[in-house]
């Protein structure tokens, strides 16, 4: 059996998710929203080329400043909901206390946690902090890889098909 420790020992590493859907700077607004309506997911980082974290996309943001008025309006690039100055970042082996301190210092419930060249490691919410708090064991650590997935969906379209009689089992003469 094992024992939890206090939370004012315990570090980021413990307690941040790693599994983490993220999106490019090029993603269009919808296109985020749709990703976290689907993942069920309130916080979603944007990433470069190289895997370092430009920003985080979160569900309020979002919907405060959506803007459905006009299709080139709606299809503006996700890095513009972005805050200005880059996001508050921590490392792994920072305490949860730095973390709730960082997120307050910046005025998010979110902070982004980064390894030692500044790729994008993990994430860290509040409800992770409170989790923490709470004693509340967070999710399985053993499952997956530290490296954050990147998924891309793109519209597939049916093909479009000649009208014919309704399919049938038995083969035309």
């Amino acid at each position: 059996m094992t024992t939890r420790r206090p939370p004012d020992q315990r570090t980021v590493a413990e307690v941040m998710t790693t599994d983490l859907l993220t999106v490019t700077a090029e993603e269009t607004v919808p296109m985020a929203w749709e990703l976290m309506c689907r993942a069920r997911v309130h916080h979603l980082p944007v990433v470069d080329g190289g895997g370092r974290c430009l920003g985080v996309v979160d569900a309020a943001t979002l919907t405060a400043t959506w803007e459905p008025s006009s299709p080139l309006g709606a299809r503006r690039a996700v890095t513009t909901l972005l805050p200005r100055r880059g996001p508050m970042c921590v490392r792994p082996e920072a305490t949860l206390a730095q973390a709730a301190a960082a997120m307050l210092a910046v005025e998010r419930d979110y902070v982004t946690v980064i390894g030692e060249h500044g790729e994008l490691v993990g994430l860290v919410t509040a409800r992770d902090l409170v989790a923490a708090l709470a004693g509340v064991p967070g999710p399985d650590r053993t499952r997956g890889s530290c490296t954050p997935s990147m998924y891309r969906i793109e519209p597939v379209l049916p093909e479009r098909r000649r009208h014919t009689a309704p399919h049938s089992a038995v083969p035309p003469d």
